[in-house]
């Protein structure tokens, strides 16, 4: 439609909505080279494109979408923690404190929390019981 509009008026103002609306002295706004070569290019681009009936879809990939999400969570993460304002050597540091403090949680985690839970689990038992006798030598 919008193809249609430039091949059969040729000799119409590019943007005809701004003429009434357009401070006095600006009529020479779209006189410049400049501006004449954009609105050519633009009017040129889309009246002359192969595919300007079709609608343009992109599917992203499953490697651009993880890229995509895991960029979108840094930069959560440089903003809700501050880090985008730190020098490099600053961001390393508290990035390799931050780092070590998830290692050291996760080795805790996996290597402390089952001592708990069975501890945990067998206290219960004998709270209720009265004893861990039922317990099969895992509670010993």
């Amino acid at each position: 439609m919008a193809s249609d509009f430039h091949h059969h008026h040729p000799s119409l103002e590019p943007f005809p909505l701004f003429i009434d609306s357009a401070p006095p002295n600006s009529e020479n706004y779209f006189s410049s080279p400049m501006a004449m070569a954009a609105v050519q290019l633009l009017a040129s681009s889309t009246s002359t494109s192969p595919h300007a009936g079709k609608p343009r879809t992109l599917v992203p990939t499953m490697p651009a979408k993880v890229s995509r999400y895991l960029r979108l969570r840094y930069f959560q993460y440089e903003v809700t923690f501050g880090v985008y304002m730190m020098t490099p050597v600053e961001k390393c540091v508290f990035n390799l404190v931050i780092l070590g403090t998830l290692i050291t949680l996760l080795f805790a985690l996996f290597f402390g929390f089952e001592p708990f839970v069975t501890y945990a689990v067998c206290r219960l038992i004998y709270y209720i019981t009265g004893s861990l006798s039922n317990t099969g030598g895992r509670c010993s």
